[in-house]
């Protein structure tokens, strides 16, 4: 049975675009969530805020969410956040960030241990500069090498479309980004899954007539993929596509208003 729901933080300032997963290693739930408690007393103390902060909370068994903490000030406000782990207690969290000049980029924390965040590190210089935020948040993966993978929709001056981009490890940067669809086809809401050797992505994208969920698999850590193939498909409104796995396999999660909800077994050999 379920417990009794509890709030995680007692603060009521402003909580949002919150995301939850289990330490594969630990069994420990650890929540992410933007929060803009600190854009309350900064400008209550007159000084500028810009975005919101990344904040964060474990689970501390029966007694619910430890403390809440803030990992980093001034993230854009209103994108969903990726989670992955690199190890035990060390969750991986990609979002977009504001860096100078309020471009709206996307960079990845990865804590050295449960209450320790590391450095940003930037995964592509977009130069996606805008002072709203895009409602477009990015996907990560971390592959049993220790790679890392993050898909993300840009609409920067330097690059413009959906992309994908690995790094081999936690402190490498990451490699030249390669785009998964022509602009031209809407492609949209990317979704990156590590199961067992097998890496997964998928995205939405239309053809003028119908929103198609796009899939492509790669078996050496994000080195080759195959190519795109289309999975599902409708003529009508549809959520973001999700990715799940069970027992080894993994599986398309999808909810359309035409068709209801949609879960997909995907082959894991290319």
């Amino acid at each position: 049975s379920f417990t009794k729901p509890q709030p995680i933080t007692a603060d009521k300032t402003s909580q949002r675009f919150e995301t939850a997963a289990v330490d594969p290693w630990t069994g420990r739930v650890f929540a992410a969530w933007l929060d803009k408690r600190n854009v309350a007393k900064a400008r209550a103390a007159g000084k500028p805020y810009a975005g919101a902060a990344l904040a964060y909370a474990w689970e501390d068994g029966e007694a619910g969410f430890g403390p809440t903490a803030i990992a980093l000030d001034n993230t854009c406000e209103c994108c969903r956040l990726g989670v992955a782990f690199a190890g035990p207690a060390k969750p991986a969290v990609v979002f977009r960030n504001i860096f100078p000049g309020s471009v709206r980029d996307h960079g990845v924390v990865t804590f050295r241990d449960s209450t320790t965040p590391g450095p940003v590190r930037r995964v592509s210089a977009d130069e996606w500069k805008i002072e709203a935020c895009p409602h477009h948040g990015p996907s990560i993966a971390i592959a049993p090498d220790g790679s890392y993978h993050v898909a993300w929709y840009t609409d920067g001056s330097t690059r413009k479309g959906l992309f994908y981009a690995r790094a081999d490890t936690a402190d490498m940067p990451f490699a030249q980004p390669r785009a998964l669809s022509a602009a031209n086809r809407q492609p949209a809401r990317p979704f990156v899954l590590s199961n067992g050797n097998t890496l997964h992505l998928v995205w939405k994208e239309f053809d003028g007539t119908k929103s198609l969920v796009r899939w492509q698999a790669s078996s050496d850590s994000g080195r080759r993929w195959r190519e795109p193939s289309t999975v599902a498909d409708t003529a009508d409104a549809s959520d973001h596509p999700l990715l799940v796995a069970h027992a080894g396999q993994a599986y398309l999660s999808w909810l359309t208003k035409a068709d209801g909800y949609r879960l997909i077994a995907l082959g894991d050999r290319p």
